[in-house]
């Protein structure tokens, strides 16, 4: 017998392979459901702890680790007893607002992924129980190689632009609020404003414009710390560095070889930022910089173009962290 002449298929070979290759389908998409399941339970665990580390922070009048350290001297709980009857309100007003301009956030960078049909998981919130914000934001993961560089340049944008149009109305009623927390603790917190905050109240309140210059977290409200937190946030994420959203549109606008050299001298500017303002909270956001990369990945077609329209709106959004972070945001007074 000819061992180089190949055995012949039957039916029953052709049906036994077809249904094994079903078997593994099934099995892939049973194992990528699974997978979508667990990331959002984590995802969906996240936003909760996010929610309660935001409340406890806004009932605290944004010094946690003050109302902790009166906690542990007095050796009892009444601290944090008497601060969440006081302030549960604002707390809550607080934390929901800031939560609702992180979640637009999120959905913006989703929603327009979804439509490019590029697959991204839900957004991941990060709590931060000890820091004056509660929370250190919220990413989502998007499959790298997928979208084309106009697609990630949308993608990137639409996150900030969705976020903000959350955040102003809620700035301006806190603006127009001028109740702050019905009980605050012995440490005061002196809280920067941006040039937007200063703007809209010169617009809106004007005789009482130079009270948003400088505010202590005894005199804030808890509406105008949620807008103040969201453009924090907003500016943070703008700035051209990696994959933050700044950085995809920087990609977008120059193409990766420039925009690694912007976001090489822009991380320079940060570092002496940091160490003018001796903010030591934004010192983790820069080290997780670092560990991703300074550098944004290729996308699956970088010679895409923008067109007219897209340059403009994305060179002005580069705007953003001048106009939302403070010059010097946070400073304990004692």
């Amino acid at each position: 017998m000819d061992e180089s002449v190949p055995p012949r298929w039957t039916g029953e070979d052709f049906l036994r392979e077809a249904l094994i290759e079903r078997e593994l389908q099934s099995l892939e998409l049973r194992a990528r459901s699974q997978s979508r399941w667990n990331i959002n339970r984590v995802a969906l665990w996240l936003a909760s702890i996010t929610v309660v580390s935001t409340f406890l922070v806004g009932i605290s009048a944004w010094v946690p680790i003050a109302v902790l350290l009166q906690a542990l001297e007095m050796q009892t709980l009444m601290p944090v007893r008497r601060m969440m009857l006081a302030n549960w309100v604002g707390g809550l007003q607080f934390s929901l607002g800031l939560m609702a301009i992180l979640v637009a956030h999120e959905l913006g960078h989703y929603f327009v992924a979804k439509f490019y049909r590029v697959y991204s998981s839900p957004p991941i919130f990060i709590p931060f129980p000890l820091s004056p914000l509660g929370t250190l934001g919220a990413v989502i993961a998007m499959q790298s190689g997928q979208a084309d560089r106009k697609q990630i340049f949308d993608i990137g944008l639409a996150g900030p632009i969705a976020g903000l149009i959350v955040a102003i109305p809620i700035l301006i009623y806190g603006i127009f609020d001028a109740q702050p927390m019905s009980y605050a603790p012995y440490k005061m917190l002196h809280i920067g404003q941006p040039l937007l905050i200063q703007w809209f109240a010169m617009w809106l309140v004007p005789q009482q414009a130079n009270e948003f210059i400088s505010l202590t977290n005894t005199g804030a409200n808890p509406l105008l710390m949620a807008g103040w937190a969201g453009l924090l946030v907003t500016g943070l994420n703008m700035m051209p560095l990696g994959q933050l959203d700044g950085g995809h549109v920087a990609f977008g606008l120059l193409g990766q070889r420039k925009a690694l050299w912007v976001a090489t001298i822009t991380f320079g500017a940060v570092i002496g930022y940091l160490v003018y303002t001796q903010v030591t909270i934004f010192w983790l956001m820069l080290l997780l910089i670092l560990l991703i990369g300074l550098k944004h990945p290729p996308s699956s077609d970088d010679t895409r173009r923008l067109g007219l329209a897209r340059n403009i709106i994305g060179w002005l959004s580069l705007v953003l962290p001048i106009l939302c972070i403070p010059a010097n945001p946070l400073a304990v007074l004692f």
